[in-house]
């Protein structure tokens, strides 16, 4: 191969990359954008049997987003664990699915502006829990790839963790004294708590466990998509939409009640 020929082609391959569609381009393209989502997180996201689809705080946000993008959402349900995997392998384009934004997370993909501070706390029968040093002779049930493990090994050494694969398993295995207690995002477990028949018997403790925020994932490197989401985020706070959406589900005549006491921000 001569000095010419290997010019030219080199000049190709570059050519090719600095045309490649990035994931904004491909999802204008098909007119419709594929949301991860949960489907057993309430009151973030769940399976409304009523509508017969999914409904939530997440639901609402990506709804908000869709539209402002001019794009039909399609939504796709995806465990705890296999939130990241189903966005890095293309299965979803994005993901808002009651996901934190976390350093380690941040080494996998990229994330949104935060459209929701989550403070984690615990859910036990009535005082068992009251202080974060008993967490050491604990057992605690939590759901696969979510943050709660590690949030409670930061604090205690041998507090055991039992993982599962969502709440919903979670809450069924505290029911029937296989865990003492579930931790996971206060909204989330609150909801979780007013489902189960014998409620009366548990409690939210008051003892916050940890402090993070929730955003949108998005594939690494994908700016222009996230400029995208993210306008839409500012736009939404400035509206006044993104407070409606937290009322509906976390206003005072909500199943989760509790004050707003962030905005979302640049």
């Amino acid at each position: 191969m001569n000095n010419a020929t290997l010019s030219l082609l080199m000049t190709l391959a570059l050519t090719s990359v600095g045309v490649q569609a990035d994931d904004w381009d491909k999802i204008k393209a098909k007119g419709e954008i594929v949301i991860g989502v949960r489907d057993s997180s309430p009151p973030f996201s769940f399976y409304d049997k009523n509508r017969a689809t999914v409904s939530g705080y997440d639901i609402d946000f990506a709804r908000y987003i869709a539209s402002k993008l001019g794009l039909k959402p399609v939504f796709k349900t995806v465990d705890p664990a296999d939130r990241l995997p189903s966005l890095k392998e293309g299965r979803v384009d994005i993901l808002i699915a009651s996901l934190a934004k976390t350093r380690d997370r941040e080494k996998e993909i990229d994330f949104s502006l935060g459209y929701f501070v989550s403070t984690h706390k615990l859910v036990a029968r009535k005082g068992r829990f009251k202080d974060l040093l008993q967490l050491d002779q604990m057992t605690i049930c939590v759901p696969k790839g979510s943050t709660n493990a590690g949030h409670l090994q930061e604090i205690s050494q041998t507090v055991k963790v039992v993982q599962l694969p969502d709440y919903a398993e979670a809450f069924n295995a505290m029911k029937e004294g296989k865990c003492e207690a579930v931790s996971g995002p206060e909204a989330t477990v609150q909801g979780n708590l007013n489902k189960m028949a014998n409620r009366n018997e548990f409690e939210l403790a008051d003892v916050p466990i940890a402090s993070e925020a929730l955003a949108v994932g998005i594939r690494k490197g994908e700016k222009s998509l996230q400029k995208q989401i993210n306008d839409s985020l500012v736009e939404a706070e400035t509206s006044g939409e993104a407070a409606k959406i937290f009322d509906r589900w976390f206003g005072a005549n909500s199943s989760a009640p509790m004050p707003r006491t962030f905005k979302i921000v640049r």
